[in-house]
């Protein structure tokens, strides 16, 4: 079954029976104990005697003139109960044969989860069917609850209401509420329909529908989903009416139509499918002439596709493509989306049998930086050997792989490789060492080369060992480690000045990076290693809990002889005989209950200078305040800072922010405002939002409006979702 996330959320749940996972009562709303569902109904049910039979009709009252046939007379306080349902009332009156009751005076009702107030009532037990007139409802153990004028239950399970209201609000506070002159719910199809609808705010109407359908449990439906609201500069007022259509149990189409007030019409859809041996989905996005794009057609779309071919294989697909290399950046929603420089397509075959894995690859890229340059893969197949090695055990590891590589800017070329390698660890709990070998081979043909083949075979020697030691602090309540490490590795030297790099780039230097034997990626560049790296861990754990209180790290790297490989073909003049890479250092822990810190430096240790370096500290209390604030600086490159928070100003206003300054040329690079209001039955939030485009001149403006009604869901943009994205710890 596909998931319900696009279900169309039950707008409108007055029913007789309605899943209590539709209106949790478990929200968190500032209501006072009691009082979210504080109706006037006055429960009045006794406890059946024990030994009454199933189907058998209880029935109690002060006096009672009960006939065989004919009607039965009750009053003063009078109980009428039968499996689920109860009744009671000031005065009734019953017939044995048809199980008919007309009940006048105070008369409450229980069956099936509902709860009813009314004066008088004319229902049959038997059939479940029944009248009842002016009457105050609830939910057993929720929130929501209403009035109808009248509330017919017919034999086919079809119950309708007429001139009906529903609210999750306290009595005498009815902040919002829905108002429908008829309701028809069958439980047969799953399915409520409302009629003349409107939606009211202190009883002004603020929305009207003729009529609108949803479902009476989680079961997916078709049906219009919440609308949303949006504004920024480069669209404008952005209005989204999503349509949802249920196919099948394993297919569904969501279709929205977007409203961009600068732009035009623009229609989103997302087709999803899940079967045992499939699953996918397709979304393609369609703005036909764009007014702020010289009326081009613009679009984009997402194709993902998996199937199962056996126990052993499966097949997968993933394509992305836009109409033109601004569209991210003018109809993007974010920074992130917006810095895209390339879109991938891939299909790929994958089978595993036993300790072998073979694979399949065709990839593509749709290039919109023309500063980014990207190889396709036409095809790639490898071949994975990794057999299964308990601890203690030697481990053996073969890979090879044949690629063709295209690109309309540059020669296209072939490349066979294989990789084999072993290593072994020795050592205990206090020690280890492993020493591993490894061979890679590789085969280059390139087209505009003729038939002259490039060959190239390394070895790479490596070393890996370590040491345990711990002491007991705090009377024995935290144990702190220490953990000295060396690794050693070795390639010689071979020129590869005449091998095109089609997928090799260098890689960042990190702490991990420490303990690799090659510092780039992919298979065209094979570094000329000789060096030594070490470090030295520090650890704090929590010896009743096992938790890791904090935790510090320092390494470096010892280059014994001239590293002569680079990316681009020429000899890199930093790089030097004996030189020793920048010292890398990471600490993260908890200052204190509330609060942790992650930090990272990396620094030249020849004149003490800090290349790089990243600072966070993120603070969270039981009083729901959150504060984040972090630093980013890296040498003649950037250096930026950040403050982020949310804190409640009263038990039900909220306020959040966050501000993001480059340090480097003085300007801001984003700016978050919002503030929230949790009332006893609806929420309200507003944020505002300023932030640097990817030309790093234009600003963006944005604002965020939304109303979240209990039972109901949200109405406008999803501000919540924008604001516990842009800061850390906000809910």
């Amino acid at each position: 079954m596909l998931s319900s996330q696009h279900t169309s959320s039950g707008l409108l749940l007055l029913g007789l029976s309605v899943s209590s996972s539709v209106v949790s009562a478990a929200q968190d709303w500032s209501c006072p104990t009691g009082s979210a569902s504080g109706n006037k109904i006055q429960q009045k049910t006794a406890q059946l005697p024990q030994g009454v039979q199933k189907e058998a009709v209880y029935i109690e009252a002060d006096q009672a003139l009960f006939k065989e046939k004919g009607l039965s007379v009750l009053e003063g306080m009078v109980i009428i109960a039968k499996d689920s349902t109860r009744l009671s009332a000031d005065q009734a009156t019953y017939e044995k044969q048809s199980q008919q009751i007309s009940a006048e005076g105070n008369v409450y009702f229980i069956s099936d989860g509902l709860e009813l107030q009314t004066q008088k009532l004319n229902f049959n037990l038997a059939t479940s069917t029944g009248e009842i007139q002016q009457a105050d409802y609830q939910f057993s153990g929720l929130d929501g609850r209403g009035s109808s004028e009248k509330i017919s239950r017919e034999a086919n399970g079809v119950a309708r209401l007429t001139d009906a209201t529903y609210t999750t609000c306290p009595l005498d506070n009815n902040t919002w509420s829905i108002r429908a002159k008829s309701i028809e719910l069958d439980q047969t199809k799953d399915e409520g329909v409302a009629r003349n609808l409107s939606l009211r705010i202190k009883d002004t109407p603020i929305l009207y529908l003729p009529y609108f359908s949803f479902p009476l449990s989680e079961k997916r439906k078709s049906g219009f989903l919440t609308p949303t609201f949006a504004t920024d500069d480069s669209s404008g007022v952005h209005i989204s009416v999503p349509y949802y259509w249920n196919l099948a149990p394993n297919y569904d189409l969501t279709v929205t139509t977007n409203f961009l007030s600068q732009r035009g019409i623009k229609l989103d859809s997302e087709f999803r499918y899940l079967s045992n041996k499939q699953s996918g989905s397709f979304e393609y996005d369609f703005l036909p002439g764009d007014d702020e794009y010289a009326d081009k057609n613009r679009y984009f779309f997402n194709l993902k596709y998996a199937r199962s071919l056996s126990e052993n294989s499966e097949l997968t697909l993933d394509a992305k493509g836009v109409s033109d290399n601004q569209y991210f950046e003018d109809l993007g929603t974010s920074l992130e989306s917006s810095s895209i420089v390339n879109l991938e397509r891939t299909l790929g075959y994958k089978n595993r049998r036993g300790d072998w894995t073979f694979s399949a690859l065709v990839q593509d890229f749709q290039v919109l930086d023309s500063t980014s340059e990207a190889y396709a893969r036409l095809p790639q197949l490898r071949f994975d050997w990794q057999p299964q090695a308990a601890a203690g055990e030697t481990q053996w590891d073969f890979n090879g792989e044949y690629a063709f590589f295209s690109n309309s800017n540059s020669s296209d070329g072939h490349r066979i490789s294989a990789e084999a390698s072993v290593k072994k660890r020795y050592g205990d709990e206090f020690a280890y060492v492993t020493p591993a070998i490894k061979l890679q081979h590789a085969s280059y043909k390139v087209d505009q080369q003729g038939d002259d083949q490039i060959n190239r075979t390394l070895p790479t020697v490596s070393v890996d060992s370590g040491l345990f030691f711990e002491r007991e602090l705090k009377g024995g309540k935290l144990i702190q480690t220490l953990e000295p490490r060396l690794y050693y590795t070795y390639t010689p030297f071979n020129d590869q000045n005449s091998i095109p790099v089609f997928d090799s780039s260098d890689r960042t230097l990190s702490y991990s990076q420490l303990f690799s034997d090659n510092r780039f990626t992919g298979k065209d560049r094979i570094e000329d290693a000789n060096r030594l790296s070490t470090s030295l861990t520090t650890r704090l754990q929590n010896r009743e809990t096992g938790r890791e209180v904090f935790r510090a790290s320092a390494g470096q790297i010892y280059h014994l002889d001239d590293r002569k490989v680079s990316l681009s073909n020429e000899s890199d003049a930093t790089i030097q005989a004996g030189t020793r890479s920048e010292l890398v250092f990471e600490a993260a822990g908890e200052l204190n209950a509330s609060t942790r810190m992650t930090t990272t430096a990396f620094v030249n240790t020849n004149d003490g200078s800090v290349s790089a370096s990243q600072l966070k500290i993120n603070y969270k209390d039981q009083k729901d305040r959150v504060l984040n604030v972090g630093y980013n600086q890296r040498k003649d490159d950037y250096e930026a800072a950040h403050i982020s928070f949310a804190t409640p100003v009263t038990e039900s206003w909220k306020l959040a922010g966050g501000y993001e300054h480059d340090l480097e040329n003085d300007r801001m690079l984003e700016s978050v405002l919002g503030v929230e209001y949790r009332g006893c039955c609806w929420k309200g939030r507003i944020a505002g939002r300023q932030y640097l485009l990817s030309d790093n001149t234009t600003y963006d403006d944005a604002i965020f409006v939304e109303l979240e009604l209990k039972g109901l869901g949200n109405f406008g943009s999803s501000a919540s979702t924008f604001l516990s994205n842009q800061i850390y710890g906000y809910e």
